[in-house]
């Protein structure tokens, strides 16, 4: 990663020094750098290739990272390929059209840095704002097809009564009939000359490119039906379709963050272990001696202050019934709590029962009802017995 980021900036200074440069004035240190950086970055794919084999390098975990790693890297040999070759001929041998392709092929340096875009693994920030970009991509597109057809339909109305009025205005100026619309405005020309130009100016209009009220005012002169229609779209346009598309990009974003799941892996690991963390201080402030054990005594006075109390209530867990708490902390029935009881017992009873714990209890009540179900019989079946000897003896004592 320190070499993506290092040719990153050596192409901003490779760029900034050779704008004010001729191309034979160029340092060749520039070429020697980049020459080596290929070669690292060749290296680095073939040991990766010999590494994981042919089959793992293309289908396995990170398949998809390394063909994406192959071409920018092939791209980029390719591009210094040619530039070698460029600076073996003489400058009257390399025609316009190779300099033209070499100059294509200069992209692909720096395409080299778009391997950063590997970090997104391991920063899970950038991750959830790059994915939350890329998921919104399908509303963006129905976003532009929706303002697309409000500045076709208002720029269509727009224009043609601004044509209207620029015809009449050459009709009266040549008394010819047939003569072709000219306004002398040359706002109004500038801003509704054409159905191309109107949906430029309303796209400017609610981008910030241009106020709309600059648009507005050569329309005033003319028709109040323009005004309207104006006025009637940014209504339309702001108040309407803007607010309501950014609710739908925030709620896209939003719920494409909360579908990755390496994203909220990773939140959930982080709040464990803060919490842990926060666990494991409250059982020093509760165990006084340092003893690293917790009496009964000890619990129900630290259950009773402020701190502790809110801090268990705002993981979901009821202070309530002191003994009971204490009772299903303490794993061992010791009698006293040490820290990892503490800890495991906390992080059991924290938040709202989830599905296992459902289960475990189901499955648990199982076994008890079956195991009551045994006992009854076996009760029976001594009963039973008891009731049978009982009959033989007094069959037996009436026989004496």
């Amino acid at each position: 990663m320190a070499l993506i980021f290092i040719n990153l900036l050596m192409l901003g200074i490779e760029v900034e020094i050779s704008a004010s440069l001729g191309t034979n004035d160029i340092p060749q240190w520039f070429e020697i750098v980049n020459l080596v950086i290929v070669v690292i970055f060749v290296l680095e794919i073939t040991l990766k290739f010999f590494a994981f084999g042919c089959r793992k390098f293309f289908v396995g975990p990170d398949g998809q990272w390394n063909m994406f790693d192959l071409v920018i890297i092939l791209l980029s040999v390719l591009e210094t390929a040619l530039d070698g070759w460029a600076a073996s001929q003489s400058a009257s041998q390399v025609e316009l059209s190779h300099l033209r392709v070499m100059r294509f092929m200069r992209l692909a340096r720096t395409l080299r840095g778009i391997r950063v875009i590997r970090l997104l693994r391991y920063v899970g920030a950038l991750r959830t704002l790059v994915f939350s970009i890329l998921n919104t991509m399908k509303s963006l597109l129905w976003t532009l097809i929706l303002l697309c057809l409000l500045f076709y339909s208002f720029g269509v109305v727009l224009t043609q009564l601004v044509q209207d009025q620029c015809r009449y205005e050459a009709i009266a100026a040549t008394g010819n009939t047939n003569a072709v619309p000219h306004c002398e405005d040359g706002v109004l020309h500038k801003y509704w000359s054409s159905i191309f130009e109107s949906m430029l100016t309303l796209f400017m209009a609610i981008s910030g490119g241009l106020s709309w009220g600059e648009a507005l005012d050569p329309l005033k002169s003319f028709s109040l039906i323009a005004v309207a229609c104006m006025v009637f779209y940014v209504l339309i346009a702001v108040f309407a379709v803007m607010n309501v598309v950014t609710g739908v990009f925030c709620n896209t974003a939003i719920e494409s963050a909360n579908s990755d799941r390496d994203i909220r892996a990773i939140e959930q690991l982080n709040k464990q272990t803060t919490l842990v963390k926060s666990l494991k201080e409250l059982f020093q402030e509760i165990d006084h001696d340092n003893s690293n054990m917790v009496s009964i005594d000890e619990f129900r006075t630290a259950v009773n202050t402020p701190k502790m109390s809110s801090f268990l209530e705002s993981m979901g867990i009821s202070t309530q019934d002191v003994w009971t708490l204490f009772t299903i902390i303490d794993a061992d029935s010791s009698g006293l709590i040490d820290l990892d009881e503490f800890v495991g017992g906390c992080m059991e009873l924290h938040g709202p029962a989830k599905s296992f714990q459902m289960s475990k209890m189901s499955y648990e009540n199982k076994i008890t009802r079956q195991a009551i179900k045994k006992l009854v019989k076996e009760t029976s079946d001594v009963k039973n017995q008891l009731v049978f000897a009982v009959r033989a003896l007094e069959v037996a004592g009436r026989k004496m």
